[in-house]
């Protein structure tokens, strides 16, 4: 009987652990799905011959087994591309129909367990429709992987719909109340939460007085942060002490959360007299937040000292902390060294809780000069800290052999150096080396008993940081004496001259590497292309083909070198073949870092050509997977910059699928993408959605609201610009010269200069000075409501400011206010002032100051200055100057010389645009010319025909890659049907009919056919209505 009662009384004593262990298993497994634990729990049945036959509970007949994986299978095969939640219906019933219900549960449950996170809306819609249709209630394992699955997703509708199903039906398990929990928290729904927080803290009730189980940690964490967000801590703490969870691990994780989130100290008092009335002693983690948070060192001093008198002083946190606090000497030096000498006390008492890598290196950064043991490494080392371990913190453990050689201790730094594995001892070298002592790093050298190649490139490697070439040269020397130099030891020299410039010194190592029987490798070309990139980009392209020839192929690092030199200048010709080598790639594959190095070569030399060919192979077979949102981001401004909205909005939608959270710049892309092609509010929704949700609010900057700032200030709703304004202040988004620049470009475009003096003040205020940007959007405001002088006194006053001085963009925005309202005698001086002041004129100026001289009346000055400036700085003019040359011509009527200017463009090899065609065009059927109409389109389109004086020039340089806009057509076609003379009406239609048989032929209104043909049947039967 004895037996039996201690047997009765072990498992009675033992049912809160098992209650504990068992709902830690199923948190687990809810949090972390197929990741978690998987209980098997089997039962015994008795076979022939008294053998046994062990049966899993959830055995399944080799049918359902087949079913299972043939379901998988083909339903993962689908979701390899987009499908329908429909079509995953049909197949998921093709194979469960006729299985017992049990059997159908456990499938479907075996399929999500098999997809996992690739799980998706369609795939967890149709489980629940099949069930639906089939007429089988789900398994608590199948409802709690839906309704994990929705809430991944953040599918709150589909995870409320669902779980009222559940609860409808009285289903919901103890996993399900967890992740109801979770969802709330997640959603932000502050009743929700406390609804559901009940029956989850009657699991966590058994945990009293012991610590946390990572499951429900986590969660208790993330609802701590909520309530702390919505400033019901207080709410909190009453409804845990109703559930009486007030225990040590819960207390923990209040402090830990509200150290964190910055609170204030108010709610740490709460706490703290919360535990203190339930007699709830700190564990060692809480008292070490404690003073991680403390406002000052006092006080961290304070909370150590009780630590240490309640018997945590050896804890890992709390050591940490302390030692941290002793650190912060700014605020009061006297109390971190108490702190710094109790740490040093406790490190002599037990030696054995500085033994961990980490808190040793804690203690051994207290040396560091400025800090309160300052000098003492040495001292530390001797004391208490000889059998500690610094393996793992390379920077603390170079501190201490620093001081040892200061100390002149070579024998202990032979010790600690030998003790050393040998990759450990080229990385102390390295780390040494940071305090630019190249004696300490030669000491640590010689300390390492075998040396080798890599030793000697750790030391050449210290010598070019430290900046000292000649040690460098003795050092290879060396090492080419010992037969110990690699083609490691050549590149990093090689690097070293490459840095300073010095590519004819690389290059002559180049030739003694393949005399000494080393040929270099593709890091060595790579070296050289890289500086050639950015010193001498006319030397690249021979260097690639040195390198082909050496029988080296470029590789993904040369690709990534060649993407990043390209510019906004850099020739037509060098961006092709840059992307030829990145094409050459393809059989090995183009990875994700390599497609975002295209995107952005492309945006940034301005090739959407060649941008949507690399585009266009990202939908086919060969598409890169995608798995980092910094790639992302590149594919959504790329598609923003075609103005692919729809592509857009798939890349967005496809990262959110795949579970990829954004950066903000990714984010910032998409906000910017948007607003830059009309869809202004879309970008703003998508801000607002961040914002709500408190987990990703922190990706939302002031630089992303400004995309659409600048989106609807462009579009003239200024009204939406003031109300983001002021909800940007309500969030108090820290605004940078970018936000105010912004903000006063929409009071430039709004004609409301008022508010500029109230947005300087704020600048002012917030320590932000205006910059160039600034002066020359105010200055625009000024002269768009042709308030010149105002714009000259700002001109005047920014010369006297010793920090800025007026550049090409402030002038040229004056300018552009001459020529708007033909201030020519104004525009002149200024364009002397802007010459004398060192400011050279650009294509841009020459533009200006054609329309100046056009809408002055003087045509001819036009003409004269282009060809003085361009002369004088040498700039080759740019279709945008002879468009407005040929504008001041053909808008007087004057179409030959128009014509004559247009020729002259073509010389030049300036290929025209669709501009340049609609100007000719005006000024044709201004001239009443149909012929030369149908001839200037002829040319634009490559059709045979074109205007007889364009007949000597290539139709491949007339022609227009994307042809003439649909309006301009239209114009066109019109003007030649309204010209007056016979014949001009079929000329009309018969161009209409030869331009719709393009390949690309734009898309004209259907109506302009029938309005064209109906007159020019109207003129053609006029004649013979007269005849009879």
């Amino acid at each position: 009987m004895a037996f039996i009662d201690t047997a009765l009384e072990v498992v009675s004593g033992a049912r809160a652990e098992i209650l504990i262990f068992i709902f830690a298993v199923a948190a687990h497994a809810i949090l972390f799905g197929r990741h978690g634990v998987s209980l098997n729990f089997r039962k015994t049945q008795p076979g022939k011959s008294g053998s046994s036959k062990t049966v899993s509970s959830g055995a399944r007949s080799p049918k359902t087994s087949s079913n299972s994986a043939q379901l998988a299978r083909s339903v993962q095969k689908l979701l390899a591309s987009p499908v329908s939640e429909q079509k995953l219906v049909q197949e998921m019933e093709k194979y469960l129909t006729g299985l017992p219900a049990s059997e159908q549960v456990e499938a479907l449950s075996s399929l999500l367990t098999s997809v996992g996170r690739s799980t998706s809306k369609e795939l967890l819609s149709a489980c629940r429709t099949t069930l639906a249709n089939l007429g089988t209630a789900p398994s608590t394992r199948l409802t709690d992987s839906l309704l994990r699955g929705f809430l991944t997703l953040r599918l709150h509708s589909d995870f409320k719909s669902f779980l009222n199903d559940i609860e409808a039906k009285k289903a919901l398990s103890a996993g399900g109340s967890v992740l109801a929990l979770r969802a709330a928290v997640q959603m932000g729904d502050l009743e929700e939460t406390w609804a559901r927080l009940p029956a989850v803290a009657e699991a966590w009730k058994a945990t009293v007085g012991m610590t946390a189980s990572g499951a429900h940690g986590q969660l208790f964490e993330r609802l701590v942060r909520f309530t702390l967000e919505k400033n019901q801590l207080p709410q909190l703490l009453d409804k845990l002490q109703a559930a009486g969870i007030v225990a040590s691990w819960s207390v923990e994780h209040l402090i830990k959360e509200c150290v964190r989130f910055g609170s204030q100290s108010g709610h740490l008092e709460t706490i703290l007299a919360l535990a203190k009335t339930q007699s709830v002693p700190l564990t060692g983690p809480s008292y070490g937040a404690l003073i991680q948070g403390a406002p000052t060192t006092e006080e961290s001093r304070k909370l150590f000292a009780e630590a240490s008198k309640n018997g945590q002083a050896t804890d890992r946190d709390v050591l940490l902390a302390a030692s941290a606090a002793a650190l912060r000497t700014e605020d009061s030096l006297e109390d971190a060294r108490e702190i710094a000498n109790s740490l040093e006390t406790t490190a002599r008492k037990c030696k054995e809780a500085f033994q961990n890598a980490e808190v040793a290196a804690a203690l051994l950064r207290l040396a560091l000069p400025g800090a309160p043991l300052e000098g003492r490494a040495v001292e530390l080392y001797d004391s208490c800290l000889r059998d500690s371990d610094f393996s793992s913190d390379a920077q603390t453990e170079g501190l201490l052999i620093t001081s040892l050689l200061a100390a002149k201790r070579g024998t202990d730094v032979a010790k600690v150096v030998a003790a050393a594995e040998s990759a450990r001892q080229t990385g102390l070298i390295k780390v040494v080396a940071g305090g630019r002592n190249l004696a300490d790093c030669v000491s640590v050298f010689q300390a390492c008993t075998q040396k080798t190649a890599c030793h000697y490139n750790a030391l050449l490697d210290a010598a070019i940081f430290c900046r000292d070439m000649k040690e460098a040269e003795r050092i290879m020397q060396e090492a080419l004496g010992a037969q110990m130099a690699d083609i490691v030891t050549y590149n990093t020299m090689i690097k070293a001259h490459l840095q300073s410039g010095g590519i004819r010194q690389a290059r002559r190592l180049v030739e003694r590497m393949r005399q000494n029987g080393l040929e270099p490798n593709t890091v060595t070309f790579n070296e050289l292309i890289d500086a050639s990139v950015r010193s001498a980009p006319h030397e690249v392209w021979p260097l690639i083909e040195e390198m082909k020839a050496a029988g080296l192929q470029p590789n993904h690092v040369t690709c990534s070198i060649l993407l990043k030199g390209i510019s906004r200048n850099s020739p037509p010709a060098d961006v092709e073949r840059a992307l030829a080598v990145v094409d050459a790639k393809e059989e090995e594959g183009m990875d994700e870092v390599l497609l975002s190095s295209v995107c952005e070569a492309c945006v940034r030399s301005g090739r959407l050509d060649l941008l949507k060919q690399q585009l266009q192979r990202q939908r086919g077979p060969g598409a890169v997977q995608i798995q980092g949102a910094h790639t992302f981001g590149s594919l959504i401004r790329s598609y923003g910059c075609l103005g692919d909205v729809p592509e857009v909005w798939r890349s967005w939608n496809e990262m959110k699928k795949r579970l990829i959270l954004p950066t903000a710049v990714t984010l910032g892309c998409m906000v910017e993408a948007l607003a830059a092609n009309g869809e202004v509010e879309a970008g703003y929704e998508i801000i607002k959605d961040h914002m709500a949700d408190p987990s990703l609010r922190s990706l939302v900057n002031a630089i992303i609201y400004c995309s659409v700032l600048k989106g609807f200030s462009h579009s003239k709703r200024f009204d939406r610009v003031w109300t983001i304004y002021n909800e940007m202040k309500d969030w108090k988004m820290q605004f940078s010269i970018v936000t105010y620049n912004t903000l006063i470009d929409a009071c430039s475009r709004s004609h409301d200069m008022d508010r500029i003096p109230i947005l300087l003040e704020e600048m002012s205020a917030a320590g932000i000075d205006p910059n160039l940007i600034t002066y020359s959007t105010v200055i625009k405001g000024y002269c768009q409501e042709n308030s010149i002088d105002k714009a000259l006194k700002l001109l005047e006053d920014m010369k006297k400011d010793k920090k800025l001085s007026p550049d090409e963009v402030t002038y040229n925005t004056i300018l552009d206010g001459c020529a708007r309202y033909g201030m020519w005698e104004r525009g002149m001086v200024l364009l002397k002032e802007m010459e004398s002041s060192g400011v050279p004129p650009s294509n841009f100026t020459l533009s200006v100051l054609v329309k100046l001289a056009h809408r002055s009346r003087n045509t001819n000055e036009g003409f004269r200055l282009c060809k003085e400036l361009a002369s004088k700085y040498n700039i080759a003019l740019n279709v945008h100057v002879y468009n407005n040359l040929i504008h001041s011509r053909t808008a007087h009527g004057d179409l030959s010389r128009g014509l004559e200017t247009f020729q002259e463009m073509l010389s030049k090899r300036v290929r025209p645009d669709a501009r340049s065609y609609l100007l000719l065009i005006r000024g044709a059927v201004a001239s009443n010319r149909p012929e030369d109409v149908a001839g200037f389109l002829n040319a634009a389109f490559g059709m045979p025909g074109c205007h007889p004086r364009l007949a000597t020039f290539n139709s491949n340089q007339l022609k227009l890659r994307n042809g003439l806009p649909s309006e301009t057509v239209t114009e066109a076609l019109e003007g030649i049907a309204s010209c007056s003379g016979s014949g001009c009406e079929v000329l009309a239609v018969e161009m209409l009919r030869a331009i719709r048989g393009l390949p690309n032929a734009p898309r004209l209104d259907s109506r302009l056919s029938t309005a064209l043909t109906s007159k020019a049947v109207r003129k053609t039967s006029y004649p013979r209505t007269n005849r009879q």
